[in-house]
């Protein structure tokens, strides 16, 4: 089934202050061309022409019409907006494209006329069809050598790419392509997993191409975008290993404490050993044996734990300190004695 073309006229248009000369110059001869097109003997009121589907979308087109005529753009712009809502036509959206060039959204009016084109394929009529496609080419003709471009160049596709421009998403086939955009502010932004984020904004003017080259620098190993300086893994290793020791220590240390007063109680507050009065319920070298092991480990583990957690502010300190081609290491040594237990720590910090 094929559409009629709505055929109410349009006041002719001005173009945006930045234009050159020729530029306004062929956009006048366009306006012109559109409005005698749309004021031709041949085309009659879409009230009066039962071919045009929705009453609304003409009555519409009719006041922006009237609109334009009294050079209210911003009003009218919006009705043939709404228009071409409720009845895709050729001559709309010729008028929609003439709002964006007003507006200076070169790249909105380029798309425009491009689609009207594509449209005008269902337009009736040889002859009006033919008149709306001239229209849309000079359109096309007048926008082109003013439309600002940008290429996203980017060498290789990292896994989880994602590449933005003014906030939205850009395909990856859209890379290493050059884009049509509006003239002025550009911001691009790229991030992938174990990358640094990329983001730079161009100014773009009207008839220039620029190209963006899109450079991500890896992050730490292991690190994502964004990521601090990472900690070596034996700096975790060394410092859960402290707090595990200094928790062994200060068990022991409470045993004791236990001994100690079991010591008390049976002897009468004499802690030397002599303890006077023995008894077959206590016995006594057996609770002093227990009582001088426990200080060895309270002290050996006591001692190795405070290495530990020292070794692990090293690491996390020359974490943040140390250049990326620098590596730290660290072992830690446990030694066993008699009556005692501990470890040392080395390496390079």
């Amino acid at each position: 089934m094929t559409r009629s073309e709505s055929s109410e006229p349009s006041a002719p248009v001005q173009t945006s202050g930045s234009a050159s000369p020729s530029a306004r110059r062929a956009s006048r001869a366009l306006a012109l061309a559109l409005a005698a097109l749309l004021l031709s003997p041949s085309a009659s009121a879409a009230d009066q022409n039962p071919s045009v589907p929705d009453p609304a979308a003409a009555a519409l087109f009719q006041s922006g019409r009237d609109l334009l005529d009294r050079g209210k753009w911003e009003e009218a712009c919006s009705k043939f907006e709404a228009s071409m809502i409720l009845y895709p036509a050729t001559s709309t959206l010729l008028n929609i494209a003439r709002c964006y060039e007003r507006k200076g959204k070169i790249a909105l009016a380029w798309s425009a006329y491009q689609r009207a084109l594509v449209l005008n394929r269902e337009t009736q009529g040889e002859e009006r069809k033919r008149a709306l496609e001239e229209v849309a080419k000079k359109g096309l003709a007048a926008v082109e050598p003013r439309l600002p471009r940008i290429k996203l160049a980017l060498r290789g596709t990292p896994a989880g790419l994602r590449v933005t421009h003014n906030g939205q998403d850009v395909p990856a086939a859209m890379l290493s392509t050059v884009i049509p955009v509006d003239p002025g502010p550009q911001s691009i932004t790229a991030e992938a997993p174990g990358y640094m984020p990329f983001q730079r904004t161009v100014d773009v003017d009207e008839g220039e191409l620029e190209e963006v080259p899109i450079v991500l620098e890896r992050g730490d190993e292991g690190g994502g975008a964004g990521s601090g300086p990472r900690i070596p893994t034996w700096a975790w290793v060394a410092g859960a290993g402290g707090i595990a020791l200094l928790a062994g220590s200060a068990a022991f240390r409470v045993d004791q404490a236990y001994a100690e007063g079991l010591q008390r109680g049976w002897c009468r507050d004499d802690l030397s050993g002599g303890c006077p009065a023995k008894s077959t319920k206590f016995d006594v070298d057996a609770n002093n044996a227990r009582k001088n092991r426990d200080f060895a480990l309270f002290a050996s583990l006591g001692s190795a734990g405070v290495l530990a957690l020292g070794a692990a502010i090293v690491g996390i300190v020359t974490a943040h300190t140390a250049k990326p081609s620098a590596k730290s290491s660290a072992m830690i040594t446990p030694w066993i004695g008699p009556g005692s237990v501990g470890g040392g720590i080395g390496g390079r910090f």
